[in-house]
């Protein structure tokens, strides 16, 4: 019946809010990490990839250039934000579910769908 379907319809568009709002609360809290190979310099990316946290061991001054040591950070924020990057691509792939399209609303009970080529005689 075209009533249950609509009731159906209202119901998956419900969850698929319901969805975005827990996918948008994720991203929000989302943060990356990234450590220098030698473990001297390491930083923390926020949800919007900016830096949230820069940590310098003492070593890292002497070991390094300041060109370097600016490089380095530059690097890892770099490869902190391509990781939470990856975290959202994760999260909305998880997130995706086909949702009901206009054929879904068109057809009457016992209807079938209509394919390319088919004429309306």
């Amino acid at each position: 019946m075209m009533a249950d379907r609509w009731a159906a319809m209202l119901e998956e568009l419900s969850r698929q809010r319901s969805e975005l709002t827990r996918v948008g609360e994720a991203m929000a809290g989302l943060t990356a990490h990234a450590v220098s190979t030698d473990r001297l310099v390491s930083v923390t990316v926020d949800a919007r990839g900016l830096l949230h946290d820069l940590t310098i061991d003492p070593r890292a001054m002497r070991r390094y250039r300041a060109d370097q040591l600016s490089a380095q950070i530059t690097a890892l924020v770099a490869e902190a934000d391509q990781r939470l990057h990856d975290q959202r691509n994760q999260i909305y792939t998880a997130a995706v579910q086909p949702s009901p399209d206009y054929s879904d609303i068109r057809l009457g009970e016992g209807a079938s769908p209509r394919r390319a080529g088919d004429t309306n005689d």
